[in-house]
């Protein structure tokens, strides 16, 4: 936990109902162990969506497609372009994206996230949320894509308060929690970038991608 539980419970508690296909998503990655954005980090994404309105996201990591949904209805004109390299859990997003009436506005594609994308493909917003080791790589390729003033998310940044005491770290958690923290001072010091580093949920870094002069 990177917060006060307590506080973290009562905040959760202020954040309105979600429909009852959120809902059940919330049940059952919670039961299987799928990781999925936690309700108060979706409460500042869906916020932020609202403020900065994009026509266009890409997501890099969907899961069953809880922060697809999530997005998609906070920035109800944006399409949306989200990979993942998981089958199994991409045929559970189509199905869930497509219960939530969502499937014209959304592009699923089955993809190692690390090949990129096309540079015909511009986008307004870019959410992070796949492999952690490789936050780095998905920022150099598709910031590219990205359009001047576009708004960068990206997931679990503080990991679980590791980052800032990686000595805590098991073995097998450290090389993530290294990679980690050199992202967090790249995007810092990424002179495209005007970044703030959020402690909310696993930690939440929003970057705004600088005009040119």
């Amino acid at each position: 936990m990177i917060t006060n539980p307590a506080i973290d419970a009562y905040v959760t508690g202020l954040i309105l109902p979600r429909s009852p296909l959120l809902a059940r998503l919330e049940r059952e990655a919670a039961e299987e162990g799928i990781p999925i954005v936690q309700l108060p980090t979706a409460q500042v994404m869906r916020t932020l969506l609202q403020l900065h309105r994009p026509k266009s996201i890409l997501e890099v990591g969907t899961a069953i497609g809880y922060s697809t949904i999530w997005m998609a209805e906070a920035a109800p004109e944006a399409r949306i372009v989200t990979m993942d390299i998981d089958e199994q859990r991409l045929e559970r997003a189509r199905a869930n994206i497509a219960e939530a009436g969502l499937s014209a506005r959304i592009e699923i594609l089955a993809r190692d996230a690390t090949l990129g994308l096309p540079d015909t493909y511009r986008f307004d917003c870019l959410f992070i949320d796949a492999a952690k080791g490789q936050y780095r790589t998905f920022l150099d390729l598709y910031l590219p894509l990205l359009r001047e003033g576009g708004l960068v998310l990206s997931d679990n940044v503080l990991f679980r308060g590791l980052v800032a005491a990686p000595e805590e770290a098991g073995k097998r958690q450290r090389p993530l929690v290294d990679k980690l923290r050199q992202f967090n001072a790249y995007l810092a010091q990424h002179p495209q970038l005007e970044t703030t580093f959020v402690p909310v949920g696993d930690g939440l870094a929003v970057s705004l991608k600088r005009t040119a002069d």
